[in-house]
Protein backbone atom coordinates (compact mmCIF):
# COMPACT_ATOMS: atom_id res chain seq x y z
CA UNK A 1 0.00 0.00 0.00
CA UNK A 2 0.64 3.68 -0.09
CA UNK A 3 1.36 5.76 2.66
CA UNK A 4 1.96 9.07 3.26
CA UNK A 5 3.18 10.64 6.58
CA UNK A 6 2.70 14.52 7.27
CA UNK A 7 4.23 15.92 9.96
CA UNK A 8 5.28 19.47 11.26
CA UNK A 9 8.35 20.19 9.60
CA UNK A 10 10.93 20.31 12.95
CA UNK A 11 13.12 17.42 14.18
CA UNK A 12 11.43 16.91 17.35
CA UNK A 13 8.39 16.25 15.11
CA UNK A 14 9.63 14.41 12.45
CA UNK A 15 12.11 12.16 14.45
CA UNK A 16 9.58 10.12 16.47
CA UNK A 17 7.66 9.40 13.13
CA UNK A 18 10.47 7.93 11.19
CA UNK A 19 10.64 4.54 12.56
CA UNK A 20 7.31 3.88 11.48
CA UNK A 21 7.77 5.11 8.26
CA UNK A 22 11.12 3.10 7.40
CA UNK A 23 9.23 -0.47 9.12
CA UNK A 24 6.28 0.25 6.39
CA UNK A 25 9.25 0.57 3.94
CA UNK A 26 11.04 -2.81 5.17
CA UNK A 27 7.72 -4.57 5.05
CA UNK A 28 7.67 -3.93 0.98
CA UNK A 29 5.01 -1.11 0.69
CA UNK A 30 5.64 2.81 -0.61
CA UNK A 31 6.53 5.36 1.43
CA UNK A 32 6.83 9.09 1.20
CA UNK A 33 6.97 12.09 3.50
CA UNK A 34 5.37 15.03 2.77
CA UNK A 35 5.42 18.60 4.79
CA UNK A 36 6.01 22.17 4.56
CA UNK A 37 9.86 23.40 3.35
CA UNK A 38 12.33 22.54 6.66
CA UNK A 39 12.91 18.50 7.56
CA UNK A 40 13.84 17.57 3.54
CA UNK A 41 17.52 16.58 4.16
CA UNK A 42 16.64 14.97 7.73
CA UNK A 43 14.12 12.84 5.77
CA UNK A 44 15.99 12.00 3.02
CA UNK A 45 18.93 11.22 5.36
CA UNK A 46 16.60 8.80 7.06
CA UNK A 47 16.02 6.77 3.57
CA UNK A 48 12.75 8.30 2.78
CA UNK A 49 11.42 10.18 0.61
CA UNK A 50 10.61 13.41 0.55
CA UNK A 51 7.89 15.61 -0.76
CA UNK A 52 8.17 19.05 0.10
CA UNK A 53 4.76 20.98 0.05
CA UNK A 54 5.24 24.95 -1.18
CA UNK A 55 7.90 27.53 -0.66
CA UNK A 56 9.13 28.48 2.43
CA UNK A 57 6.73 31.31 3.77
CA UNK A 58 8.29 34.63 5.10
CA UNK A 59 5.48 36.49 7.59
CA UNK A 60 6.47 33.56 10.27
CA UNK A 61 5.37 34.03 13.74
CA UNK A 62 4.17 37.63 13.08
CA UNK A 63 0.77 36.72 11.47
CA UNK A 64 -2.18 38.33 13.72
CA UNK A 65 -4.24 35.35 14.01
CA UNK A 66 -1.39 32.99 15.67
CA UNK A 67 -1.03 34.35 18.62
CA UNK A 68 -3.62 33.20 21.72
CA UNK A 69 -5.69 35.42 23.10
CA UNK A 70 -5.69 35.48 27.06
CA UNK A 71 -9.36 36.47 27.61
CA UNK A 72 -10.63 33.91 25.39
CA UNK A 73 -8.68 31.28 27.02
CA UNK A 74 -9.89 32.00 30.31
CA UNK A 75 -13.57 32.26 29.36
CA UNK A 76 -13.80 28.82 27.28
CA UNK A 77 -11.93 27.43 30.01
CA UNK A 78 -14.54 29.07 32.55
CA UNK A 79 -17.24 27.35 30.17
CA UNK A 80 -15.86 23.84 29.95
CA UNK A 81 -15.17 23.86 33.61
CA UNK A 82 -11.49 22.53 33.69
CA UNK A 83 -10.74 21.65 36.95
CA UNK A 84 -7.31 22.69 38.53
CA UNK A 85 -6.01 19.16 38.42
CA UNK A 86 -6.31 19.36 34.32
CA UNK A 87 -5.58 23.61 33.90
CA UNK A 88 -1.73 22.48 32.49
CA UNK A 89 -3.43 20.48 30.13
CA UNK A 90 -5.66 23.26 28.59
CA UNK A 91 -3.06 25.89 28.59
CA UNK A 92 -0.66 23.93 26.86
CA UNK A 93 -3.69 23.25 24.67
CA UNK A 94 -4.65 26.84 23.72
CA UNK A 95 -1.15 28.49 24.27
CA UNK A 96 1.29 26.23 22.80
CA UNK A 97 -0.34 23.34 20.71
CA UNK A 98 -3.42 26.13 19.10
CA UNK A 99 -0.65 28.64 17.79
CA UNK A 100 1.35 25.80 16.02
CA UNK A 101 -1.51 24.58 14.30
CA UNK A 102 -2.54 28.10 13.27
CA UNK A 103 1.14 28.45 12.16
CA UNK A 104 0.51 26.17 9.42
CA UNK A 105 -3.31 26.64 8.97
CA UNK A 106 -4.05 30.09 8.04
CA UNK A 107 -6.72 31.76 7.96
CA UNK A 108 -7.00 31.86 4.08
CA UNK A 109 -5.40 28.36 3.01
CA UNK A 110 -1.84 28.30 2.05
CA UNK A 111 -0.28 27.58 -0.95
CA UNK A 112 1.44 25.27 0.91
CA UNK A 113 -1.19 23.21 2.14
CA UNK A 114 -2.96 23.32 -1.07
CA UNK A 115 0.28 21.93 -2.29
CA UNK A 116 0.16 18.87 0.46
CA UNK A 117 -3.38 18.27 -0.84
CA UNK A 118 -2.82 18.48 -4.51
CA UNK A 119 -0.36 15.61 -4.04
CA UNK A 120 -2.40 13.24 -2.04
CA UNK A 121 -5.20 13.64 -4.28
CA UNK A 122 -2.43 13.19 -7.55
CA UNK A 123 -0.81 10.40 -5.41
CA UNK A 124 -3.35 8.51 -3.76
CA UNK A 125 -2.15 7.13 -1.05
CA UNK A 126 -4.05 4.49 0.86
CA UNK A 127 -3.03 5.58 4.71
CA UNK A 128 -1.89 9.35 5.53
CA UNK A 129 -0.32 9.02 9.13
CA UNK A 130 -0.08 12.68 10.21
CA UNK A 131 1.40 14.92 13.13
CA UNK A 132 -1.58 15.83 15.72
CA UNK A 133 0.64 19.35 15.76
CA UNK A 134 -0.09 19.60 11.58
CA UNK A 135 -3.70 18.92 11.18
CA UNK A 136 -3.65 19.89 7.77
CA UNK A 137 -2.61 16.10 6.81
CA UNK A 138 -5.72 14.71 7.89
CA UNK A 139 -7.60 17.05 5.43
CA UNK A 140 -5.45 15.53 2.46
CA UNK A 141 -6.09 12.27 3.67
CA UNK A 142 -9.93 12.81 3.67
CA UNK A 143 -9.56 14.87 0.49
CA UNK A 144 -7.81 12.18 -1.26
CA UNK A 145 -10.03 9.04 0.26
CA UNK A 146 -7.48 7.97 1.94
CA UNK A 147 -8.01 6.38 5.72
CA UNK A 148 -5.88 8.13 8.63
CA UNK A 149 -4.46 7.84 11.64
CA UNK A 150 -2.36 10.39 14.14
CA UNK A 151 0.82 9.65 15.55
CA UNK A 152 1.56 10.79 18.98
CA UNK A 153 4.81 12.45 19.60
CA UNK A 154 3.97 13.03 22.86
CA UNK A 155 0.99 13.05 25.81
CA UNK A 156 -2.14 13.80 23.84
CA UNK A 157 -3.58 17.34 24.25
CA UNK A 158 -6.06 17.50 21.32
CA UNK A 159 -7.79 14.30 21.83
CA UNK A 160 -8.01 15.41 25.66
CA UNK A 161 -9.59 19.12 24.26
CA UNK A 162 -12.01 17.19 21.73
CA UNK A 163 -13.17 15.09 24.11
CA UNK A 164 -14.38 18.47 26.87
CA UNK A 165 -15.44 20.02 23.66
CA UNK A 166 -17.74 17.34 22.79
CA UNK A 167 -18.50 16.71 26.85
CA UNK A 168 -19.83 20.24 26.69
CA UNK A 169 -21.98 20.44 23.44
CA UNK A 170 -24.30 18.00 25.83
CA UNK A 171 -25.05 20.42 28.83
CA UNK A 172 -28.02 22.69 28.21
CA UNK A 173 -28.34 26.09 29.53
CA UNK A 174 -24.32 26.50 28.62
CA UNK A 175 -22.56 29.46 26.83
CA UNK A 176 -21.20 28.39 23.15
CA UNK A 177 -17.94 26.91 23.43
CA UNK A 178 -16.08 26.70 20.11
CA UNK A 179 -13.01 24.16 19.77
CA UNK A 180 -10.21 26.76 18.22
CA UNK A 181 -8.76 23.72 16.55
CA UNK A 182 -11.99 22.87 14.33
CA UNK A 183 -12.01 26.90 13.57
CA UNK A 184 -8.19 26.55 12.69
CA UNK A 185 -8.86 23.35 10.20
CA UNK A 186 -12.06 24.75 8.91
CA UNK A 187 -10.81 26.88 5.97
CA UNK A 188 -9.02 24.74 4.67
CA UNK A 189 -11.27 21.92 5.06
CA UNK A 190 -14.00 23.82 3.42
CA UNK A 191 -11.40 24.59 0.08
CA UNK A 192 -11.97 20.79 -0.33
CA UNK A 193 -15.00 20.07 0.56
CA UNK A 194 -14.14 18.09 3.53
CA UNK A 195 -16.57 17.97 6.69
CA UNK A 196 -14.98 19.46 10.15
CA UNK A 197 -15.75 16.33 12.67
CA UNK A 198 -14.43 14.86 15.69
CA UNK A 199 -12.58 11.93 13.12
CA UNK A 200 -11.14 14.57 11.02
CA UNK A 201 -9.78 16.12 13.88
CA UNK A 202 -8.27 13.18 15.81
CA UNK A 203 -8.18 10.45 13.13
CA UNK A 204 -10.05 7.08 12.57
CA UNK A 205 -7.20 5.69 15.01
CA UNK A 206 -3.98 6.86 16.95
CA UNK A 207 -0.78 5.45 16.73
CA UNK A 208 0.31 5.54 20.65
CA UNK A 209 3.14 4.77 22.15
CA UNK A 210 2.26 6.74 25.83
CA UNK A 211 1.72 4.48 28.68
CA UNK A 212 -1.76 4.77 30.41
CA UNK A 213 -0.42 6.72 33.51
CA UNK A 214 0.83 9.42 31.04
CA UNK A 215 -2.81 9.61 28.69
CA UNK A 216 -5.15 12.28 28.35
CA UNK A 217 -7.76 11.04 26.32
CA UNK A 218 -9.90 8.68 27.39
CA UNK A 219 -11.72 7.37 24.90
CA UNK A 220 -9.87 7.23 21.41
CA UNK A 221 -9.57 4.57 19.28
CA UNK A 222 -5.87 3.81 19.63
CA UNK A 223 -3.15 1.01 18.54
CA UNK A 224 -0.32 0.96 20.95
CA UNK A 225 3.07 1.03 19.99
CA UNK A 226 6.62 0.79 21.13
CA UNK A 227 8.16 4.43 21.16
CA UNK A 228 11.51 3.42 19.07
CA UNK A 229 14.08 6.66 19.69
CA UNK A 230 16.07 7.94 16.60
CA UNK A 231 18.26 10.59 16.07
CA UNK A 232 19.65 10.49 13.07
CA UNK A 233 22.62 9.62 12.40
CA UNK A 234 26.19 10.44 13.61
CA UNK A 235 29.71 9.39 14.09
CA UNK A 236 30.80 8.26 17.50
CA UNK A 237 33.39 9.75 19.49
CA UNK A 238 36.45 8.48 20.62
CA UNK A 239 35.48 8.95 24.39
CA UNK A 240 32.46 6.92 24.29
CA UNK A 241 34.35 3.44 23.01
CA UNK A 242 34.37 1.83 26.47
CA UNK A 243 32.45 2.44 29.57
CA UNK A 244 33.58 4.85 32.26
CA UNK A 245 35.59 4.80 35.29
CA UNK A 246 32.70 6.09 37.32
CA UNK A 247 29.00 6.63 36.73
CA UNK A 248 27.99 8.73 34.02
CA UNK A 249 25.25 11.32 33.98
CA UNK A 250 23.43 12.71 30.95
CA UNK A 251 22.13 16.09 31.38
CA UNK A 252 20.34 17.00 28.39
CA UNK A 253 17.47 19.95 28.71
CA UNK A 254 16.00 20.08 25.20
CA UNK A 255 16.56 22.69 21.75
CA UNK A 256 13.94 24.81 23.12
CA UNK A 257 16.01 27.34 25.14
CA UNK A 258 18.93 27.05 22.36
CA UNK A 259 16.38 28.47 19.85
CA UNK A 260 14.63 31.18 21.98
CA UNK A 261 16.88 32.43 25.08
CA UNK A 262 20.61 32.89 26.22
CA UNK A 263 21.47 31.25 29.44
CA UNK A 264 19.30 28.25 30.88
CA UNK A 265 18.13 28.79 34.09
CA UNK A 266 17.86 24.78 35.90
CA UNK A 267 22.05 24.20 34.54
CA UNK A 268 23.61 26.32 37.39
CA UNK A 269 22.38 24.43 40.16
CA UNK A 270 22.41 20.99 38.59
CA UNK A 271 26.33 22.46 38.11
CA UNK A 272 27.44 23.08 41.33
CA UNK A 273 25.40 19.82 42.93
CA UNK A 274 27.50 17.75 40.79
CA UNK A 275 30.84 19.33 41.46
CA UNK A 276 32.25 17.55 44.00
CA UNK A 277 30.72 13.98 43.28
CA UNK A 278 32.70 11.32 41.94
CA UNK A 279 30.46 11.31 39.03
CA UNK A 280 31.17 12.44 35.45
CA UNK A 281 28.46 14.40 33.82
CA UNK A 282 27.86 14.87 29.83
CA UNK A 283 25.77 17.66 29.08
CA UNK A 284 24.57 18.28 25.99
CA UNK A 285 24.88 22.20 26.01
CA UNK A 286 25.61 24.79 23.39
CA UNK A 287 27.22 28.40 23.80
CA UNK A 288 23.74 30.02 24.10
CA UNK A 289 23.16 27.71 26.90
CA UNK A 290 26.31 28.26 28.46
CA UNK A 291 25.73 31.54 28.77
CA UNK A 292 26.06 33.09 32.29
CA UNK A 293 27.57 30.33 33.79
CA UNK A 294 30.76 30.52 35.75
CA UNK A 295 33.64 27.70 35.54
CA UNK A 296 32.34 24.22 34.75
CA UNK A 297 33.66 21.87 37.23
CA UNK A 298 36.29 19.34 36.17
CA UNK A 299 33.78 16.59 36.17
CA UNK A 300 31.66 17.96 33.57
CA UNK A 301 32.18 17.79 30.12
CA UNK A 302 29.74 19.59 27.76
CA UNK A 303 28.97 18.87 24.43
CA UNK A 304 27.16 21.02 21.60
CA UNK A 305 25.31 17.68 20.55
CA UNK A 306 25.70 13.86 20.73
CA UNK A 307 23.07 11.63 19.78
CA UNK A 308 21.09 10.34 23.19
CA UNK A 309 21.32 6.47 20.94
CA UNK A 310 24.77 6.79 21.61
CA UNK A 311 25.26 8.83 25.19
CA UNK A 312 22.31 7.37 27.34
CA UNK A 313 23.71 3.11 27.01
CA UNK A 314 26.71 4.36 28.86
CA UNK A 315 25.05 6.39 31.85
CA UNK A 316 24.01 5.24 34.83
CA UNK A 317 21.07 8.03 34.95
CA UNK A 318 19.65 10.72 32.99
CA UNK A 319 18.93 14.25 33.94
CA UNK A 320 16.29 15.49 31.41
CA UNK A 321 13.49 17.86 31.08
CA UNK A 322 10.86 15.70 30.45
CA UNK A 323 10.04 15.86 26.84
CA UNK A 324 9.35 13.24 24.76
CA UNK A 325 12.28 12.62 23.00
CA UNK A 326 14.89 12.29 26.00
CA UNK A 327 12.33 10.49 28.21
CA UNK A 328 11.58 7.92 25.64
CA UNK A 329 15.71 7.74 24.75
CA UNK A 330 16.21 7.16 28.39
CA UNK A 331 13.53 4.60 29.28
CA UNK A 332 14.98 2.73 26.25
CA UNK A 333 18.01 2.68 27.87
CA UNK A 334 16.81 1.30 31.34
CA UNK A 335 17.83 4.74 33.20
CA UNK A 336 16.40 6.13 36.56
CA UNK A 337 15.63 9.87 35.31
CA UNK A 338 15.26 13.06 37.21
CA UNK A 339 12.83 15.33 35.37
CA UNK A 340 13.19 18.85 35.69
CA UNK A 341 10.24 20.46 37.20
CA UNK A 342 8.66 23.17 38.84
CA UNK A 343 5.17 24.52 40.35
CA UNK A 344 4.33 27.19 38.00
CA UNK A 345 0.83 27.26 36.25
CA UNK A 346 2.10 26.64 32.50
CA UNK A 347 0.62 29.32 31.08
CA UNK A 348 2.91 32.80 29.19
CA UNK A 349 2.70 35.77 31.12
CA UNK A 350 2.46 39.13 28.74
CA UNK A 351 4.17 41.86 29.84
CA UNK A 352 3.80 45.46 28.38
CA UNK A 353 1.63 43.98 25.52
CA UNK A 354 4.73 42.80 23.61
CA UNK A 355 6.93 40.92 26.34
CA UNK A 356 6.11 37.18 27.52
CA UNK A 357 7.57 34.98 29.74
CA UNK A 358 7.02 31.47 29.46
CA UNK A 359 7.12 28.68 32.72
CA UNK A 360 10.64 27.42 33.60
CA UNK A 361 9.67 24.02 32.84
CA UNK A 362 8.85 22.20 29.60
CA UNK A 363 4.97 21.41 28.32
CA UNK A 364 5.43 17.81 29.01
CA UNK A 365 7.43 17.50 32.36
CA UNK A 366 4.86 17.49 34.68
CA UNK A 367 3.37 14.38 32.76
CA UNK A 368 6.76 12.73 32.64
CA UNK A 369 7.89 13.99 36.51
CA UNK A 370 4.57 12.34 37.77
CA UNK A 371 5.28 9.02 35.95
CA UNK A 372 9.07 8.56 37.22
CA UNK A 373 8.11 9.44 40.76
CA UNK A 374 4.69 7.06 40.63
CA UNK A 375 6.89 3.88 39.33
CA UNK A 376 9.70 4.90 41.22
CA UNK A 377 12.00 5.18 38.41
CA UNK A 378 13.17 7.90 39.22
CA UNK A 379 13.11 12.11 41.09
CA UNK A 380 11.41 15.03 40.16
CA UNK A 381 13.84 18.39 40.13
CA UNK A 382 12.50 21.86 41.35
CA UNK A 383 14.89 23.98 40.56
CA UNK A 384 13.25 27.01 41.61
CA UNK A 385 12.23 25.48 45.43
CA UNK A 386 15.34 22.93 45.97
CA UNK A 387 18.62 23.98 47.55
CA UNK A 388 22.46 22.68 45.84
CA UNK A 389 22.45 20.08 48.80
CA UNK A 390 18.21 18.79 48.36
CA UNK A 391 19.52 18.35 44.32
CA UNK A 392 22.98 16.65 45.48
CA UNK A 393 20.71 14.22 47.43
CA UNK A 394 18.67 13.29 44.88
CA UNK A 395 21.87 12.44 42.14
CA UNK A 396 23.17 10.62 44.47
CA UNK A 397 19.94 8.51 46.04
CA UNK A 398 19.63 7.49 42.28
CA UNK A 399 22.72 6.60 41.69
CA UNK A 400 23.05 4.49 44.68
CA UNK A 401 19.45 3.75 45.87
CA UNK A 402 18.60 0.39 44.22
CA UNK A 403 15.06 0.82 44.22
CA UNK A 404 15.32 3.48 41.77
CA UNK A 405 17.52 1.23 39.34
CA UNK A 406 14.69 -1.34 39.87
CA UNK A 407 11.95 0.92 39.21
CA UNK A 408 13.83 1.82 35.71
CA UNK A 409 13.80 -1.65 34.83
CA UNK A 410 10.59 -2.70 35.20
CA UNK A 411 9.84 0.49 32.84
CA UNK A 412 11.85 -0.67 29.97
CA UNK A 413 10.67 -4.08 30.53
CA UNK A 414 6.63 -2.70 29.98
CA UNK A 415 8.45 -0.48 27.09
CA UNK A 416 10.23 -3.32 25.59
CA UNK A 417 6.95 -5.73 26.15
CA UNK A 418 5.31 -3.15 23.51
CA UNK A 419 4.91 -4.38 19.99
CA UNK A 420 7.58 -2.37 18.09
CA UNK A 421 6.97 -0.20 14.62
CA UNK A 422 7.28 -3.27 12.71
CA UNK A 423 5.31 -5.38 14.52
CA UNK A 424 2.23 -3.14 14.11
CA UNK A 425 2.51 -2.91 10.14
CA UNK A 426 0.06 -5.67 9.76
CA UNK A 427 -2.57 -3.98 12.31
CA UNK A 428 -2.14 -0.66 10.09
CA UNK A 429 -2.22 -2.97 6.89
CA UNK A 430 -6.27 -4.13 8.39
CA UNK A 431 -7.05 -0.76 9.63
CA UNK A 432 -6.58 0.72 5.74
CA UNK A 433 -8.64 -1.65 4.36
CA UNK A 434 -11.31 -1.09 6.96
CA UNK A 435 -11.51 2.66 6.33
CA UNK A 436 -10.16 3.78 3.64
CA UNK A 437 -13.17 5.58 1.19
CA UNK A 438 -12.37 4.96 -2.30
Amino acid sequence: MRVMLSVWPQTCHLYPAIPYAQALQLAGHEICVACPPGAADDIVAAGLTAVVCGEPETDGWLRDDIHPKADEMERLAALLEIPDAERDNWDVFFQYYMMAVRFHLPSRPSRQNEALVEFARSWKPDLVLWDPWFPAGAVAARASGAAHARVLMGPDYSGWAVERFAAHAGRTGAGQAVNPLAEAVRPLAAHYGVEVDDELLVGQWTVDPMPAEMRLSTGIASLPVRWSPYNGGGVKPAWLYGRPERPRLALSVGLSTRAYHKGEWRTPKILEAVADLDVEVVATLNADQLEGIGAIPDNVRTVDYVPLVQLLPTCSASINHGSSGTFWASVAAGLPQIITDTDEPQRVVVADGENSKMAERHILSKVAARYVEARRAGLRLNHQTQTVEEVREQIVAVLEDPAYRAGADAVHGEWLAKPGPGEIVADLEKLTAEHRRR
